[in-house]
């Protein structure tokens, strides 16, 4: 999966982000939070996200960009 690189030249629309991702790096990008706190995030059910197996999880950014209804790419 291509890594997102933040822009502060061009708004991306939040469609452009992946349908899922790594929960650390959703984490990062929504919140600034480093791994432990991230997975901490999904558990409190702050990032939403789905398992993809018996101990895998991905996160939903799309999700969680409606839900905070700001675009993670917005430095404001």
């Amino acid at each position: 999966m291509p890594k997102i690189k933040l822009s502060t030249t061009a708004m991306p629309d939040i469609d452009e982000l992946p349908p899922t991702m790594p929960i650390p790096e959703c984490g990062a990008l929504f919140f600034g939070a480093n791994r432990p706190a991230s997975y901490r995030l999904e558990r409190a059910g702050v990032i939403p996200s789905i398992k993809t197996g018996s101990r895998n999880k991905r996160a939903l950014p799309r999700v969680l960009a409606r839900r905070l209804n700001r675009d993670p790419f917005d430095a404001a």
